[in-house]
């Protein structure tokens, strides 16, 4: 299952989920104006089922049209900024938080990455420590790098039982990540 159908199956989505995850991790990077370099997170296809379905729903006819504008294109073929534009005009419609939508795909992706993860513990805290760096080492993560902030040497950072420590505050993290962005849905 991709990330975008398993954050669809989990949480409500709406025009922002899909700018943030077209946008990719590119737009947290140091330069992000080159947000274009990244990957985005989920594939056209997937944008233009999710837009399909919308379409089919929305009664606003300012998205209707923005909507039928962005699914006359190829998807597959224009330019991720044309398509981002498209994007941007229908988040701001229906107002969505970035912050939010972000916190979503976090969490989706990190349990895609704690899914596959190699179980020895170099290539384990590699995998945690890339994905962290990748949303820029954001205050409330769970990791904890080898000498960024602590005194642990690393002979005791690479130690099975300190990847084992790590994925269990990982695991901790998601379930109150989950229950912190549910809540914020109800009040």
């Amino acid at each position: 299952m991709s990330a975008f159908a398993k954050l669809r199956a989990e949480f409500d989505t709406n025009w922002t989920t899909i700018l943030v995850g077209w946008s990719g991790l590119g737009v947290l990077s140091a330069w992000p104006d080159r947000w274009g370099e990244f990957p985005p997170l989920l594939s056209a296809d997937e944008v233009a089922a999710d837009a399909d379905e919308r379409l089919a729903s929305s009664a606003d006819t300012t998205e209707q049209n923005l909507i039928v504008e962005l699914l006359s294109l190829d998807l597959r073929t224009e330019s991720r900024e044309t398509i981002r534009g498209f994007l941007q005009r229908l988040s701001d419609l229906d107002r969505g938080d970035p912050a939010i939508e972000l916190r979503k795909w976090r969490l989706i992706l990190l349990e895609q990455v704690l899914g596959v993860m190699p179980q020895d513990a170099l290539y384990g805290l590699m995998a945690l420590t890339e994905f962290w760096q990748s949303f820029g080492f954001p205050s409330d993560s769970p990791h904890e790098v080898q000498g960024r902030g602590n005194a642990i040497t690393p002979p005791e950072y690479y130690q099975q039982e300190n990847l084992r420590r790590l994925l269990a505050r990982h695991r901790a993290w998601i379930d109150d990540e989950r229950a912190a962005i549910n809540k914020l849905k109800v009040g």
